[in-house]
């Protein structure tokens, strides 16, 4: 793979409570007046829980706000204007930040019980937003993708055949299309796809990365310095100390940079954050979900949200 760089991630923030360490994931920038936070869905608070919460982050004063909901969060889309769009269960719903009131937008059409809304990601011009579904099993094939223009509320199913369709990329592309890479967990790979939004079609372009020989799984996504660079989160399952984020080349499928995360080793989620005079900072989830006794013990920063400044 070539790995050229190796860094280590530093706790930003370590949860109070062990449920809401369970599956923290999509790292967000959230603008509340003339304050930004840092925000992320904790999917749900435990192996049997039917719920799950938002949390905002003052990186400054260390303040924690906690939304707990009816329902699991897969993502949630800051506005900008003091609302967010959320997928919840097999919803879109509109967050107030301020009242916490919930308005629902639209819903998917999806009559099987094991299957919820997760991961999302606007288009660059802010006008769309594309987001998957999965199996909460990871057994079968009966996740999609869809497709959500928030002009009109409208949602379109794109495709289908995904078992838990994760991280995402969307690119814009001078022929007006986008560029749309999408991780499925349990394949271990990215795909590449050409979404037409006027068409509400989607054309599936090959295998970005291909992560099969790996022992950890592919997970969060997000788009990094340059249109053909995302950072991957590696989610292992096994009794690892650490765990790992990866820079890859999008169009070679080559890894080029990796973060780790010591005494963590469900590495859910990465968020590249631009700061002035080209410092960036590099901020990833971490998740408990699953951990038998023995590792749990053995992995003291489990759910811990870490970062990292990167040039």
């Amino acid at each position: 793979m070539g790995i050229e760089t190796t860094e280590v991630l530093k706790v930003l923030h370590r949860p109070q409570r062990e449920e809401d360490a369970w599956l923290p994931e999509g790292l967000r920038i959230v603008r509340l007046g003339d304050r930004t936070r840092l925000g992320w869905v904790n999917i749900q608070t435990g192996a049997n829980a039917a719920t799950g919460s938002i949390h905002l982050l003052d990186a400054t004063t260390c303040e924690h706000r906690r939304i707990d909901l009816d329902d699991r969060p897969g993502f949630f889309v800051d506005l900008g204007d003091g609302t967010a769009i959320v997928g919840t269960g097999k919803r879109l719903r509109q967050l107030n930040w301020i009242t916490e009131e919930l308005t629902t937008l639209a819903g998917i059409d999806d009559p099987s019980p094991h299957t919820i809304i997760n991961d999302g990601e606007p288009t660059p011009d802010g006008r769309a937003i594309v987001f998957g579904t999965k199996d909460t099993r990871f057994q079968e094939p009966i996740g999609c993708l869809y497709l959500y223009t928030c002009a009109d509320h409208r949602l379109t199913r794109l495709a289908d055949g995904m078992t838990c369709s994760n991280g995402k990329v969307l690119q814009s592309r001078v022929d007006g299309l986008y560029a749309l890479y999408d991780i499925d967990t349990p394949r271990k790979v990215v795909d590449r796809y050409e979404l037409n939004i006027e068409t509400r079609s989607l054309t599936h372009r090959g295998i970005a990365v291909d992560l099969r020989h790996r022992a950890d799984f592919p997970d969060g996504m997000c788009a990094a310095w340059g249109d053909d660079l995302a950072a991957i989160a590696f989610y292992h399952p096994g009794e690892v100390s650490e765990g790992r984020a990866e820079l890859f080349d999008l169009k070679t499928g080559k890894s080029l940079l990796r973060w780790l995360t010591p005494g963590s080793p469900r590495v859910t989620c990465p968020l590249l954050v631009p700061h002035p005079g080209g410092l960036n900072e590099l901020i990833v989830a971490t998740a408990v979900e699953g951990m038998p006794q023995e590792l749990r013990q053995h992995s003291p920063n489990a759910g811990c949200i870490f970062v990292s400044r990167v040039q």
